[in-house]
């Protein structure tokens, strides 16, 4: 499949969708940035962490395109235009039902979302465990989506600090920045609002 393909696909499921469809997302909390990226619902079929469209399917899912900036990071110079304009490199299906599963079109993308350069020491950045959360984040920071520890290790050590979900999330990031080389802390939301708001 090639990024032609891709994006043949992904707008003959955007076309298909109607805003009604995207009810279940608005209910799970999802606004204006959320919907501005283009969701869409589809019937598919998974095997192996990859799905395909299939009309006869029953399976319904939300598909997102996973679109980039930069090929090589996930860092660029206007992330909300990256991920609403970007090049599209693969799709994303999930259930809002089952956040956290998720099968990719092709398996060319090891994270969804943009952030700002690193260079200047911006805001942590919030990286969330499934597009759900992203969503209802308004597309702000990144989703893991490779499960290979050095591809994950790849896409945080470009952040100069990270703000996990929670406590246990921010354990789970520590552990795959294990290295003996430099890494971004990582701070749990709880904590790190307790300690702005001090």
């Amino acid at each position: 499949m090639n990024a032609v393909g891709i994006v043949e696909e992904y707008l003959v499921a955007l076309r298909r969708t109607r805003f009604a469809d995207l009810g279940p997302l608005r209910k799970a909390g999802v606004g204006g940035p959320g919907l501005a990226i283009g969701p869409a619902i589809a019937a598919i079929r998974t095997s192996d962490g990859r799905f395909e469209l299939d009309p006869e399917g029953d399976a319904r899912a939300f598909i997102v395109p996973i679109r980039i900036g930069n090929p090589i990071s996930p860092e660029a110079s206007d992330p909300v235009q990256a991920v609403r304009e970007g090049e599209i490199l693969d799709l994303l299906a999930f259930s809002r039902s089952y956040p956290m599963r998720w099968a990719l079109r092709t398996g060319n993308a090891t994270w969804l979302g943009a952030i700002e350069p690193q260079f200047l020491m911006p805001e942590p950045v919030p990286v969330w465990r499934n597009t759900l959360a992203w969503l209802r984040n308004d597309c702000r920071g990144l989703v893991l989506l490779s499960h290979e520890r050095s591809e994950q290790y790849r896409a945080l050590t470009v952040c100069d600090a990270i703000v996990a979900e929670d406590e246990r999330h921010a354990t789970e990031l520590r552990e795959v920045l294990d290295h003996p080389w430099l890494a971004p802390p990582v701070y749990s939301r709880r904590r790190r609002e307790v300690r702005d708001a001090a």
